[in-house]
């Protein structure tokens, strides 16, 4: 499956790290996560916002901006993101990080 993967893990750290001043290992973590959904066609606000989310704070920056991040990052990699609890497998996943 390596050699099938639409989106790398390297790709989004990278762009995590310019765009989010993430750390390298939880950049490299949430690269890891948001890629790893993405593979797996999992594209919902559930797969990747909570990921962010993490991240976020790790940077020490406001979790308000994950909704703004996610966004970008769907857009960079030309992804749209699912946001309607009626899609989601997790439709209160909002409730459970705290944002």
């Amino acid at each position: 499956m390596a050699g099938k993967e639409k989106y790398h893990a390297a790709e989004v750290t990278a762009w995590l790290a310019e765009h989010a001043n993430a750390d390298t290992a939880t950049g490299r973590r949430a690269g890891r996560a948001v890629a790893g959904a993405w593979n797996r066609g999992e594209f919902y606000a559930s797969a990747t916002v909570p990921t962010l989310v993490t991240l976020l704070r790790a940077a020490g920056e406001p979790v308000t901006d994950a909704d703004r991040l996610a966004e970008a990052l769907a857009r960079a990699f030309g992804v749209h993101l699912h946001d309607v609890a009626a899609w989601d497998p997790r439709p209160d996943w909002r409730k459970e990080i705290g944002a």
